[in-house]
């Protein structure tokens, strides 16, 4: 029996995944649909502001890994960002599929293995530690203007604890030469038994490509703030969409901006516990239950958090989706390049196969 070539398997699982992408959109329609009626009742002003800000989002994100990436394209970037978003928020355990999507794109790209390997550990990093750092910062200013509760107190002494701990974590990660040396040793002893399975692998080495990592990892670490603060700025635009979602429903000063911030982020970072793809269910029913708890109507909180979802959920699925169907549709060359060598003094030019 014939086996299939490697450009039929590659076309197979890129049909797959497109597939996978699309039923997820699908299998959304009713979010979108009642977001959508929800919309329909807005001013023309605020949804403009809605689609901006919807923009300014993936704009934001995908500048993040642009230039952690080494400043390929814009539209690169935003590539591996948002089908990585796709599959994360629209596929069961989409986690490293995104990571292989992405990793399958920056090769397209010509960008360097272990310059995405260290983008995307910064990348995770800083997420990690803002989702953390903005509800001890919202706390922190909510407890400054009124009695804080045990359950804010125990919030902020949390948030601080794993602030510190990934601070030290990372610090003796990356500024120990003795941490580094132990890290190579387990991942030397790790390679040579699986080389012992797998002979091929010999002529890879993970260890160096390891420090390679590391060492580009320690050159953002030495100037984090701007990271923090991108993505800082980036996780804030979902805040304020649901913000003007709700404004733009009717919901007034009742709700006051701290005690939403604080609402919002640890809403959020709860969320990011639940091993759902994207929290779905789980992010609607707990910033609804939350923002009916501060005072806003349940009709009203679920319209504004159903518009929010359309924006910070639905649409990086459909816009990853079709980014996805686009690069798998882009035409390639079918010329093969052309190897320039001397022989004899005399240029010898031939076409060569990859």
């Amino acid at each position: 029996m014939r086996r299939p070539s490697v450009s039929t398997l590659r076309a197979a699982t890129g049909a797959a995944v497109g597939a996978l992408l699309f039923a997820a959109v699908w299998f959304r329609r009713g979010v979108i649909g009642d977001a959508i009626q929800q919309i329909g009742g807005m001013a023309a002003g605020v949804v403009v502001l809605l689609v901006v800000l919807g923009v300014l989002e993936r704009v934001v994100r995908a500048d993040i890994l642009r230039r952690l990436l080494g400043r390929p394209t814009f539209g690169r970037a935003l590539t591996i960002h948002d089908v990585g978003t796709a599959a994360t928020k629209g596929i069961p355990l989409g986690g490293p599929l995104a990571t292989a999507l992405r990793w399958s794109i920056a090769r397209d790209a010509s960008i360097p293995t272990t310059t995405f390997a260290s983008a995307l550990v910064a990348y995770g990093v800083a997420t990690t530690f803002v989702t953390w750092l903005l509800p001890f910062g919202w706390l922190a200013a909510d407890a400054l203007r009124r009695t804080p509760s045990t359950a804010d107190l125990l919030a902020l002494a949390a948030c601080g604890a794993v602030l510190a701990g990934s601070a030290v974590f990372w610090a003796v990660l990356l500024g120990s030469e003795r941490a580094a040396r132990r890290l190579v040793q387990v991942v030397e002893r790790i390679a040579d038994r699986v080389a012992r399975r797998m002979p091929s692998l010999r002529r890879h080495d993970p260890a160096a490509a390891l420090l390679d990592v590391r060492s580009a990892l320690r050159d953002v670490a030495r100037r984090p703030a701007g990271l923090l603060v991108r993505t800082a700025v980036a996780q804030s635009i979902g805040a304020v969409i649901l913000l003007a979602a709700l404004r733009g429903l009717g919901v007034g000063p009742e709700l006051g901006a701290v005690e939403f911030a604080r609402v919002y982020f640890v809403v959020t970072l709860l969320s990011s516990f639940v091993p759902v793809p994207g929290g779905v269910g789980v992010v609607e029913a707990g910033l609804t239950g939350a923002l009916v708890a501060a005072g806003v109507e349940p009709s009203t909180a679920l319209a504004g958090v159903l518009v929010y979802r359309l924006f910070t959920y639905v649409t990086p699925i459909v816009v990853g989706a079709v980014l996805y169907v686009a690069w798998r549709l882009r035409p390639t060359s079918s010329t093969p390049p052309v190897c320039v060598t001397l022989s004899s003094g005399r240029p010898n030019i031939s076409a060569t196969q990859t």
